[in-house]
């Protein structure tokens, strides 16, 4: 319980995290849940790989370089992410189809789509890629690490798989929640959370750069 609890803890207190996940979760909840599950399946893969490098180099100063240009990278890719927010948001159609059911009276339903796009779903390797960036980001990753270097093989691995497991159900859990209200919210306010995502985005990846950058130049 211990490794759950640290790796949801991790996820959720991660501003970097949710801010860069929020325009994934902008859409219908299976498409949300695979965004939420392929950014868990890359940032345990970045968490592995800087626990393995950790273990295997024993050298802090090489790890923390890596995790320096890795941080600079979340901030790219932030700003990239809500640019592409911001456009689709700009791209949004709202209209209304009229229907009866049955005989029923005619009523309407709203619908989005993206302008001049006949297929506009957002593919799941960049949640895997902005995952891979995170799980690298942050020598923080190394506390996770650390228990498990006390345990036996057997526990360690168990601790580490559980901290992984909990960073990826925190995240499907907020990026579901945050999709079914979403979807509750009504079309109508779509192009608003998706351009004001987008715009939050833009602005913390900004200031990831100013932080990040003095680091490495």
């Amino acid at each position: 319980m211990t490794g759950v609890a640290a790796g949801a803890v991790h996820v959720v207190g991660g501003a970097d995290h949710l801010v860069a996940m929020a325009p994934f979760s902008l859409s219908k909840p299976w498409a949300a849940f695979r965004h939420a599950l392929a950014w868990g399946a890359g940032h345990s893969t970045g968490v592995v790989v800087l626990a393995l490098i950790a273990i295997g180099l024993k050298d802090l100063a090489h790890v923390e370089a890596m995790s320096s240009w890795a941080e600079f990278l979340v901030g790219v890719a932030l700003l990239v992410v809500g640019a592409l927010a911001v456009r689709t948001a700009f791209g949004l159609e709202l209209h209304t189809h009229e229907h009866r059911h049955d005989g029923a009276a005619e009523h309407r339903h709203l619908h989005l789509h993206v302008r001049g796009a006949s297929n506009h779903r957002r593919h799941v390797h960049a949640s895997s890629g902005l995952g891979l960036l995170h799980g690298l980001a942050g020598a923080s990753h190394l506390l996770a690490v650390i228990p498990a270097l006390a345990l036996p093989p057997h526990a360690a691995v168990g601790y580490l798989v559980a901290y992984l497991l909990g960073s990826i159900g925190a995240m499907v859990a907020v990026v579901s929640v945050v999709s079914f209200l979403t979807l509750r919210s009504g079309a109508r306010l779509m192009p608003f959370l998706v351009g004001g995502t987008g715009a939050l985005s833009i602005i913390t990846g900004a200031i990831w750069l100013q932080k990040t950058s003095p680091a490495l130049f």
